[in-house]
């Protein structure tokens, strides 16, 4: 697996992933609060990064409930208080094992792109999951950059996936989730996309100008500075119009009647 490009202990990436939760936050919990969470399930986060909807679970389910919050470096969960009833633990989604059978809820958000064995991490988490339980996957779709009205911008963002694509990011991923659910037997309940149009200066310019400067030492000139330049002027524009990344958030069930191993 390649390493991950915005790897970092500084405060920078601490402010990035601080300003991606700030932004993704609600729409992620609204993807949750439809499932009605019960205050006794016990419930499995990947790649949960400051831990804040780990958090916001853990309040949810309360003190009968149970939240285990992970990322393959826990450097930032480790260093914020949080409840009693939430734990935090180093894991693998790749390589490490779960449990079979075991979660009522696992949600995962901003983490499959990064991985070429996404799938397989989809498959283990629907294994992972109890009958009944329920997979929430928030992750980005490039697909509407192209909604952009500069062309400039659209530019960027076809050159900003090909360049993913070369480091095992798929950008694009967002759509390819629910047949990847459906794939590994969940029932696709819901799926919902958010495309948010922002302005220079705005805090989404923010998130993704910091985004392309985290990585800065990976990207080098594997796309033209130029239109690197443009897209940090525009950021930092009032007057510019941009379109987001969109953000797919998908629900998959695991039937009832589910045996262990995933066979009805």
């Amino acid at each position: 697996m390649p390493s991950y490009v915005f790897a970092s202990n500084d405060d920078r990436e601490r402010h990035r992933l601080r300003c991606l939760a700030r932004l993704l936050d609600p729409m992620h919990r609204r993807a949750l609060e439809a499932l009605e969470i019960d205050s006794r399930w016990h419930a499995l986060e990947l790649g949960a990064g400051l831990g804040t909807m780990s958090a916001w679970l853990a309040h949810r389910t309360g003190p009968a409930g149970h939240v285990l919050a992970t990322d393959l470096n826990t450097r930032f969960l480790s260093q914020v208080s949080h409840p009693d009833n939430m734990t935090v633990e180093r894991l693998d989604a790749v390589h490490d094992p779960l449990p079979e059978s075991a979660f009522d809820l696992i949600t995962v958000r901003a983490l499959l792109h990064h991985l070429p064995e996404w799938r397989q991490v989809v498959k283990k988490c629907g294994h992972a999951l109890k009958p009944g339980g329920t997979l929430v996957v928030v992750e980005p779709d490039a697909t509407s950059g192209m909604l952009n009205v500069v062309p400039p911008h659209q530019r960027f963002w076809s050159a900003w996936c090909r360049w993913g694509r070369r480091e095992g990011i798929d950008f694009r991923l967002g759509h390819k989730l629910p047949g990847a659910m459906h794939a590994a037997g969940l029932d696709v309940a819901d799926t919902v996309m958010e495309v948010p149009f922002y302005h220079g200066g705005s805090a989404w310019a923010e998130f993704y100008s910091q985004t392309v400067d985290a990585a800065g030492p990976r990207l080098g000139d594997a796309i033209d500075p130029g239109l690197v330049a443009a897209f940090h002027e525009a950021s930092a524009d009032p007057d510019a119009l941009m379109c987001s990344l969109g953000w797919i958030a998908v629900s998959g069930r695991r039937a009832p009647g589910a045996c262990k191993g995933g066979a009805p």
